[in-house]
């Protein structure tokens, strides 16, 4: 998956989702959303280290699952950062996440 931001005024930042097949090196694009599109990231278990998240878009729910736990934690926190700084209103809620993905936060 790919948090991506355009260099063109204004910014415009989007969220990919890739799979990459057993056997090849490149990936290939899913599905696509605008960053603002994006309501919801449910972590599942903020008390266990697993792979698997959701993301609620304005219209689809979408299951993901990362490589591994700290992949996906890393996702997270991009994805966090990338929120605060280029939504300014309707900032999409994290839920079951562990409080270190949003510097320390409960959540």
């Amino acid at each position: 998956f790919i948090c991506s931001v355009t260099n063109k005024k204004p910014a415009q930042a989007s969220i990919t989702k890739v799979k990459q097949f057993e056997g090849s090196t490149s990936f290939v694009r899913r599905t696509q959303w605008m960053l603002e599109q994006l309501r919801q990231v449910n972590g599942i278990d903020p008390n266990r280290d697993s792979p698997e998240f959701d993301l609620l878009f304005e219209n689809a729910f979408d299951q993901w699952i990362a490589s591994t736990a700290s992949e996906k934690c890393t996702f997270f926190q991009v994805l966090h950062h990338t929120c605060q700084r280029y939504l300014t209103d309707k900032k999409p809620e994290f839920i079951n996440c562990q409080s270190k993905i949003m510097g320390g936060k409960s959540v």
